[in-house]
């Protein structure tokens, strides 16, 4: 029973993969994109909830699952940042009109507040979010922990809301002023996510077949309801729902579907794809061989995105065989 469900998780984070990659594909189409953002980061947050609940049993102090989650989120965190800002130090260096000295400054006081550079972000949020969640989960009843979530989550989006930071990124301050709203959103961001962990704490007795079902509503509701994205926090109480929705429709196939190699290898490898096909520009070269491709076979955008995707998951094999093989201390794991 225990193998199944982690097959379905990985299922689930595979697919859940695969749309981020997706949604990253300069060229997808306007509503395409608001339905994969609506629920892809969820999630994630989800998966986290569920794997809390299941590893419950093993009685792990909470000093134990933060130490865990230092190791398994922060360490490659720390790892890909520090690769990302080499090579833009370089950059720089070499053509300071492609990347300029105020630029690079900023990305690393992005960096080291955990604000995050590109995809990065999530990593801190998903840190904040689980330690969060795990502490009160060890000091607080069950209806306790809920509570304090639905309060800490509705003041962050007060904040949020009230001091306009769905805005921030179109703000001029001073090095030491991002450094203070970095440190306020990269909070913020993992108290909002918090709710998702709840979400996923309830769904591990989710049953298989008809909740898929749920999917409908909830795509139905992302395209009428304004975008989601955390990462700017371009958050709304009815994302909580629609992501609720998705995230359950998801989980729900993913157990009601046979086992595929693919999309567990893509779950299983979900943490360094997450962080090198965007920011290493693997979806750039990519789309740009595809568009060489395109000119000798004709097709549709969406067929165009498709092929992107794929190819782009194609590409991560290597990568994420080189890490898992040789660099496993990097992304939180023993090296072989």
């Amino acid at each position: 029973m225990q193998q199944k469900r982690l097959n379905y998780l990985d299922m689930a984070k595979g697919i859940g993969i695969f749309l981020v990659i997706l949604g990253h594909i300069e060229y997808i189409q306007e509503d395409t994109l608001k339905w994969i953002s609506s629920f892809h980061m969820p999630l994630f947050f989800v998966v986290g909830g569920i794997l809390a609940r299941l590893k419950q049993g093993e009685k792990r102090s909470v000093f134990q699952s933060i130490e865990s989650r230092v190791r398994g989120v922060l360490t490659p965190y720390l790892s890909f940042s520090l690769m990302l800002l080499t090579m833009n130090t370089i950059t720089h260096l070499l053509n300071s009109e492609a990347l300029s000295g105020a630029a690079l400054a900023r990305q690393y006081v992005d960096t080291f507040t955990g604000y995050g550079v590109h995809i990065l972000w999530f990593l801190p949020a998903y840190f904040i979010a689980g330690t969060l969640f795990a502490v009160l989960t060890g000091t607080c009843k069950e209806w306790q922990r809920n509570f304090l979530i639905v309060l800490l989550a509705a003041g962050a989006y007060g904040i949020s809301a009230g001091l306009g930071l769905d805005r921030y990124v179109t703000w001029e301050c001073t090095l030491s002023g991002y450094l203070g709203y970095d440190i306020l959103i990269t909070v913020l961001r993992g108290i909002l996510a918090m709710p998702f962990l709840v979400m996923g704490w309830y769904m591990t007795r989710l049953p298989k077949g008809w909740p898929a079902l749920l999917l409908i509503p909830g795509s139905l509701l992302a395209l009428r309801a304004p975008v989601f994205d955390l990462h700017y926090l371009y958050v709304h109480p009815v994302h909580y729902l629609n992501a609720f929705l998705c995230c359950a429709g998801l989980i729900a196939l993913a157990k009601a579907l046979p086992v595929s190699r693919v999309l567990s290898w893509l779950g299983r490898n979900s943490l360094v794809i997450m962080c090198t096909h965007a920011t290493f520009l693997v979806v750039y070269y990519v789309s740009l061989g595809m568009f060489f491709v395109k000119k000798w076979i004709p097709m549709s955008q969406p067929a165009f995105n498709l092929g992107v995707a794929i190819l782009v998951c194609a590409a991560e094999v290597p990568i994420a065989w080189i890490f898992n093989r040789w660099f496993g201390r990097l992304i939180g794991r023993s090296s072989k």
